[in-house]
């Protein structure tokens, strides 16, 4: 264990032997640091953190604070972080509040640039980038491998689907359906995030299939049930049953222009 004199750590913490934690680092009550996770200069980690295995948080950041909530009490809720996560200069992250299920969380392999904000009670899946900037309002979920550009502000409450794209100081205030690109102040849908679908591997046939029903989804004259039948009868590889499943399960209005 690697631990600077001038640091700052709650007694009930548990700090891996192999964690690093750099000058002035603070570290308070009920949190859980995990194997080689380094912890950089002048970080703030609030009350009832976890931070798993190999995640970095550079100098200056500040999470698992009190979330930013009238209704909040004190309570001890959560802020998990999973494995290999990065952390960067002056991004702060939020506990949850109590009306949902008491936890903020990020997956593994989540990398959230400097400046980046995630409030109270949102859910990052594994490989989410969140650049620069970019702000998500409370109980926002965000699927895996998604990315948010520069700027960009996601309202409360919205979801964005998987391996989705959102262009830099885009506007998001409806759900944004999984492998779908979108950007503008007014959010507009773009098409496919075919780079992304590529680059995850993505078959081409099933590619195919998720423009297919990207083009239903455009499809103004359809209401959303006519949406779900006509997705129904493509074929169900995993990525349209997600794409389905997703419209059918949306309580947000959803993008579609």
């Amino acid at each position: 264990m690697s631990i600077h004199k001038t640091a700052e750590i709650d007694s009930s913490s548990v700090i891996s032997d192999t964690a690093i934690i750099e000058a002035g680092v603070y570290i308070g009550k009920g949190c859980k640091i995990g194997d080689n996770v380094f912890v950089g200069r002048n970080s703030y980690i609030d009350r009832f953190t976890e931070i798993g295995e190999g995640t970095k948080i550079y100098a200056y950041s500040h999470i698992g604070a009190d979330p930013q909530d009238l209704s909040y009490k004190g309570e001890d809720t959560k802020l998990k972080i999973g494995k290999n996560c990065v952390i960067r200069e002056y991004a702060p992250i939020h506990r949850a509040t109590t009306k949902e299920n008491w936890e903020t969380v990020l997956g593994d392999n989540v990398y959230v640039m400097a400046l980046a904000h995630v409030a109270h009670d949102c859910v990052l899946g594994d490989n989410v980038v969140i650049a620069s900037t970019a702000v998500l309002g409370g109980h926002c979920t965000i699927g895996k491998g998604a990315i948010l550009g520069g700027g960009a502000a996601v309202h409360q409450h919205s979801e964005i689907g998987e391996y989705s794209m959102i262009g830099g100081n885009s506007s998001i205030r409806a759900n944004v359906a999984p492998y779908i690109l979108a950007a503008g102040d007014i959010v507009k849908l773009l098409g496919l995030n075919v780079v992304g679908l590529k680059s995850n591997g993505i078959k081409p046939i099933v590619r195919i299939e998720i423009k297919s029903a990207l083009a239903i989804l455009m499809n103004m004259s359809y209401t959303k049930n006519d949406v779900i039948n006509k997705l129904s009868d493509l074929v169900q590889h995993e990525e349209i049953v997600k794409f389905r499943d997703f419209i059918i399960n949306s309580k947000r209005p959803l993008l579609r222009k």
